[in-house]
């Protein structure tokens, strides 16, 4: 070992990698004959708060996934696997990378020696399969470690603008519930303790991938600090992060923010040293902000050994705690206020669900209790339960307004008819979908990838529109059930998603067929068809699943006069774009709607107020036709007519008609 360079390294590098045995070991598990330079990237990666493993973290490639990979490619020997480093064991490259070390070599130095020599295969599985960018590694090998930040001010007083939002999360945690403490009083205990009691924290979150109860930490915590708080953690019922958080009053800036209760003089001097340990971490992976890991890192590096001695206590692993912290935890982000919506009166809702609902009053009425409810609680900031603002099932053949009610829903209550995340349940139709629905764990294909998951974490007020939930495996249903009951789902990759400032809607064309030939009612009462098909629904969905619905709302067939004003209505609209975009006007006689409507009754009977807009966008085609050639003369297209044309519609051009046209085209854009 002499003569490979090992007695080169700095003796606090030689005795974190235990005299790098971790890269024998990664030789074995890889089944190499030889110790190559990859197995030493490996033992570094796999001390915690190496730099080595923060590289890793930063481009979310799992250590372990990186060893299995090079064993499913690694030839198949007759020989002994390695036992030691030795010269005999080591590959010629690991030789050269160990013997070009300067004497006093750290972590760094070994890096930028061990990279550029890594074996073919290795350097492919990085840069190509996990994306890494080596040569940027070697930059930062060869950069200077940041110099450590100030942590305390020169009044004494705790800088929280050098901490990121998680971070001043647990410092508000630790802070909050003392309002004036006494010198001395806070300690690293408290600190830990403040880690695990964040609500979606660094500590939860850890504890849940290591299938660990948080709450017996928690407990443990709570004895040991003894200062009469809720051994149960603030958070553990409120369920979020946001900026109600204890101890945050005043930004943590005045005298009853953190910042003040967090002085250098109230601190003893273990925690302080702990904090400015936490800066220093930081600096040497590279961050301006000190980060929940760094917290971490700091208290299992207190020569006292408090906090790791404590989560052992707990059966809390902690070099996988370690390693889940710089792989794959990732912090919340600070999310600013938001600004008060304009949420419209109740009465305004119902106009403009009207408006874009023709033909659909009995779904309105069974809509505008919940939609009052909804809308009077945001105009007040009131969340009535632990649950989504609304929650219904939609019911109804294809093409009877069940997606565009979605849509208006989500217009009345968000503000924008975009504001709508949608779902085609049949693409979930597998157990193995759960890896797209809410993402894969940690190592497997769709790791973060959770469409649900990712759509709650990048705006969760909207609506989940999740479209022919029938289609759905049973596990992503149940899933769904935790989402309609809790208005919460696990993300594999990060904290508990909220959807409780979401409407979720569900459809279903379940018992479609039973609405095929049945007249529909005129009366306000529900046919026999519909019951027949609430009984259908309640046959396929588990009970518990149906009782967590607010309201199942049946879409029965169009009638024809409905179908006639949904075509006025796209007549109008098609106008107004091509007004606004083309600069021509649109103009039509009073019995085209009727006849869309025909139209689409019996040729289009499936598709129904789909058809009756396939219809009115059919315009478009011949109308652009009409247009280009009379640019082609030379000439200006200011009115045009729709007409029928057999089972089409066309267009003729009537800019010089004169003022008797105007009686001819009769309903017009504003008909």
């Amino acid at each position: 070992m002499h003569h490979l360079g090992i007695d080169r390294l700095e003796p606090a590098l030689l005795a974190a990698a235990d005299g790098l045995s971790g890269a024998v070991a990664a030789a074995v598990e890889t089944g190499a004959a030889l110790v190559e330079p990859s197995h030493v990237l490996i033992a570094l990666a796999r001390v915690p708060g190496s730099v080595t493993a923060g590289l890793f973290g930063r481009s979310r490639i799992p250590v372990e996934a990186f060893v299995e990979a090079l064993r499913t490619q690694s030839p198949a020997h007759d020989g002994m696997p390695p036992t030691e480093l030795t010269d005999r064991t080591a590959a010629s490259a690991t030789r050269e990378a160990l013997g070009a070390l300067p004497a006093g070599a750290g972590e760094r130095e070994l890096l930028a020696s061990v990279l550029p020599r890594l074996e073919p295969p290795a350097a492919l599985l990085l840069r190509e399969y996990a994306r890494a960018d080596l040569d940027q590694w070697i930059s930062e090998c060869h950069a200077e470690p940041g110099r450590a930040r100030e942590v305390f001010g020169d009044d004494g007083r705790l800088l929280l603008d050098c901490f990121s939002p998680g971070a001043r999360q647990v410092l508000s945690a630790m802070a909050g519930p003392r309002n004036d403490p006494a010198p001395g009083l806070l300690t690293t205990a408290h600190l830990l303790r403040a880690m695990a009691e964040v609500p979606n924290g660094l500590i939860e979150q850890g504890c849940r991938f290591l299938s660990r109860d948080v709450r017996v930490l928690r407990l443990r915590m709570a004895s040991l600090t003894g200062d009469g708080r809720d051994a149960s953690g603030p958070g553990l019922t409120g369920g979020g992060r946001g900026p109600s958080g204890p101890g945050l009053a005043g930004g943590g800036r005045g005298p009853s923010g953190p910042g003040g209760a967090l002085a250098r003089d109230r601190l003893p001097e273990p925690l302080a040293r702990t904090l400015q340990q936490a800066a220093a971490v930081a600096a040497q992976r590279g961050s301006d902000l000190i980060a929940e890991r760094d917290l971490l890192a700091a208290l299992l590096d207190t020569p006292a050994g408090l906090a790791a001695g404590l989560l052992r206590d707990a059966r809390v692993d902690i070099t996988r705690l370690r390693r889940y912290a710089e792989e794959y935890y990732q912090e919340l982000p600070e999310q600013a206020p938001d600004a008060a919506a304009h949420v419209p009166p109740p009465h305004e809702s119902l106009d403009r669900l009207r408006e874009r609902l023709i033909g659909r009053e009995a779904v309105i009425d069974r809509l505008a209790p919940h939609l009052e409810m909804i809308t009077r609680s945001l105009r007040r900031g009131l969340r009535l339960h632990d649950r989504p603002l609304g929650r219904f099932l939609f019911c109804g053949p294809s093409g009877t307004g069940k997606t565009l009610a979605a849509r208006a829903l989500a217009d009345v209550v968000y503000g924008s008819e975009d504001d709508v995340l949608f779902f085609e349940m049949g693409q979930f139709n597998t157990k193995e979908s759960m890896n797209n629905f809410i993402g894969a764990a940690p190592g497997y294909v769709g790791y973060g990838d959770g469409r649900l998951t990712n759509g709650l974490r990048d705006n969760p007020r909207r609506v989940l529109l999740f479209d022919e939930v029938e289609k759905a495996d049973g596990r992503v249903l149940d899933a769904l059930l935790r989402l309609l009951d809790e208005g919460r789902i696990s993300d594999p990759a990060g904290p508990v998603r909220d959807a409780r400032d979401s409407v979720i809607v569900l459809t279903s064309n379940l018992g479609a067929a039973e609405f095929a030939d049945v007249a529909p009612s005129r009366d306000g009462q529900e046919p026999e068809a519909a019951a027949h098909v609430r009984r259908i629904m309640a046959g396929f969905f588990r009970p518990e699943f149906l009782n967590r619905i607010d309201e199942v709302v049946l879409f029965e067939p169009f009638r024809r006069d409905q179908l006639e004003a949904i075509a006025l209505g796209g007549l109008r609209r098609q106008a107004a774009r091509v007004a606004g975009q083309l600069g021509v006007e649109l103009c039509w006689t009073r019995d085209l709607a009727a006849r869309i409507a025909e139209l689409a009754m019996t040729r289009r009977r499936e598709e129904a107020a789909r058809g009756v807009n396939r219809y009115v966008d059919g315009v478009l085609p011949p109308l652009l036709r009409l247009l280009d050639e009379a640019d082609s003369r030379g000439e200006f297209v200011e009115r045009v007519r729709i007409v029928p044309d057999g089972e089409r519609l066309s267009v003729v051009d009537i800019s010089g008609a004169g003022t008797g046209a105007a009686g001819i085209r009769g309903v017009g854009i504003g008909g």
